[in-house]
C-alpha cells in the first residue's frame, strides 16, 4: 500500500483499512485490528486512531460492539447511502437529461433499497441528519453557486456536477459540445449556407451545443452572430410562433440545428404541413437527445444520443465507492452516439455540393 505524504496520518490509516476492508472476501461481518495493534503497526497515537476508525464508522464501513472489538462489514452487509440530486430549478425535471439521470441513479440505488432525494434547497439550509443521510451529490448545475458546491467540500459530500460547468470539481460530460461541432460540420460539408438555430429547450444543455456550433462556424469562416438563432422557450403557442418566425427569415435556411428532437419534429410538422416546405428536400433538420417515441414519425429525426441513463447509474456507483472509500469523484465522460434518421441531406440548390462524396461522408462519420 502507498502512503501519501502530503495526507495526515488520520487519512492514511483510514485509506490503508479501507482498501484492506474492500480487498477481504468474507460476504459476511469480521473483526479488524485493535485500537492498541493500529498505533504499533502505523507507529500513531490512539487519539489519531479513534478519529480514523471513527471517519470508517461514518462512511459505514465498521461498527464497534463494547467489550468485543471493531467489526468490519463484509460484502454482503456494507451499508450504502441515498443519493442526493441538487436541483434549484425543480420545474426541470420534466426534461428527459434530467428524469434519465435520476432514473438511472435510482435503478442502482432500488436494489440498494435506497432512493434518490431530490433536494431544491441550498445545501447551507440541510440539516446534519440530512447531509449525513447522504452517500453524495449529483449537482444539477444551474442556479447553483461556489459557495453550493464550498458547503458540499466542507461536509465531505462526495458530488458530481451534471455537465461542462465553470463550478469547481468533478464532471458528468456527454460530449455535447463536440456533438454540436460536429453535426454543424456536417450541415456545412452537405453544401447548407445558411443554417438557423432553433434553441429554448433548455438554458445549460443549449449552452453546451451552442458553444459546439460557434466552434465550428468559426472553423469555417463563419461569423457565429450571422447565423439567426429563435428560442422557442415558452409555452406551446410560445414554441409554434418560433418556428413559425424561423420560417419566414429572409432568406430561409436550408438546414436547422434543433437542440432537441421535440422542437426538430414541431418544425418538421409545422413546415410540412403549414408552409408546403419539404423535409428534407427544402429543409434539413438535425435534432438532440433521441426520443424514442420521435423515431417512429416519419421523416424520422437525424439525431444525436446522449446516454443520460447510464451516466445516472455510474454516477450512483460512483459516488457509492466514494462515499466508502473517502475519495474523490472522478469525471465520467461519456461518448454522443449518432443517429441517422431521414431530415439530413445535401442542399441541392448549391451548385458546389457533390451528393456522392458528401453522402459519403456523412454515413462513415455517423
Amino acid at each position: 500500500m502507498l502512503i501519501n505524504q502530503k495526507q495526515t496520518a488520520r487519512a492514511n490509516l483510514a485509506a490503508a483499512l479501507t482498501q484492506e476492508i474492500l480487498s477481504n472476501p468474507e460476504l459476511g461481518s469480521f473483526p479488524i485490528a485493535s485500537e492498541h495493534q493500529l498505533c504499533r503497526r502505523f507507529k500513531i497515537s490512539r487519539v489519531t486512531v479513534r478519529l480514523a476508525l471513527g471517519d470508517l464508522e461514518n462512511r459505514g464501513l465498521i461498527y464497534r460492539k463494547h467489550g468485543k472489538g471493531t467489526f468490519a462489514h463484509g460484502r454482503s452487509k456494507r451499508v450504502h447511502k441515498a443519493i442526493g440530486t441538487l436541483l434549484k430549478t425543480p420545474h426541470m425535471v420534466e426534461h428527459r437529461p434530467i428524469a434519465e439521470i435520476m432514473r438511472g441513479v435510482q435503478s442502482v440505488l432500488s436494489s440498494q433499497r435506497l432512493s434518490a432525494m431530490m433536494i431544491c434547497m441550498p445545501p447551507e439550509e440541510w440539516t446534519s441528519e440530512m447531509a449525513s443521510s447522504l452517500g453524495g451529490v449529483i449537482v444539477f448545475p444551474q442556479d447553483v453557486t461556489s459557495k453550493d458546491i464550498d458547503v458540499l467540500r466542507n461536509r465531505k459530500l462526495p458530488y458530481l456536477l451534471v455537465g461542462k460547468t465553470d463550478l469547481p470539481g468533478p464532471q458528468i460530460r456527454f460530449g455535447q459540445i463536440d456533438a454540436a461541432r460536429v453535426m454543424t460540420e456536417k450541415l456545412l460539408q452537405l453544401g447548407h449556407q445558411h443554417i438557423a438555430l432553433l434553441t429554448g429547450y433548455d438554458p445549460l444543455l443549449d449552452a453546451q451545443k451552442r458553444t459546439g456550433v460557434h466552434q465550428a462556424l468559426r472553423a469555417a469562416g463563419i461569423d457565429p452572430a450571422s447565423v439567426p438563432e429563435i428560442s422557442a422557450q415558452g409555452e406551446e403557442s410560445d414554441r409554434l410562433k418560433a418556428v413559425s418566425d424561423l420560417l419566414k427569415l429572409e432568406p430561409r435556411p436550408t438546414a436547422v440545428l434543433a437542440f432537441d428532437d421535440s422542437l426538430g419534429s414541431l418544425l418538421s410538422f409545422y413546415a410540412r404541413r403549414h408552409e408546403n416546405i419539404r423535409v428534407p428536400e427544402d429543409l434539413s433538420i438535425v435534432g438532440f437527445h433521441d426520443i424514442p417515441y420521435l423515431r417512429y414519425f416519419e421523416p424520422m429525426i437525424t439525431t444525436v444520443r446522449f446516454e443520460f441513463f447510464k451516466a445516472g447509474q455510474r454516477a450512483a456507483e460512483t459516488l457509492n465507492h466514494a462515499a466508502i472509500t473517502g475519495e474523490e469523484a472522478k469525471n465520467l465522460v461519456f461518448e454522443p452516439v449518432y443517429c441517422p434518421g431521414q431530415t439530413l441531406i445535401p442542399n441541392r440548390s448549391n451548385p458546389w455540393s457533390v451528393e456522392e462524396n458528401l453522402s459519403e461522408a456523412l454515413a462513415t462519420s455517423l
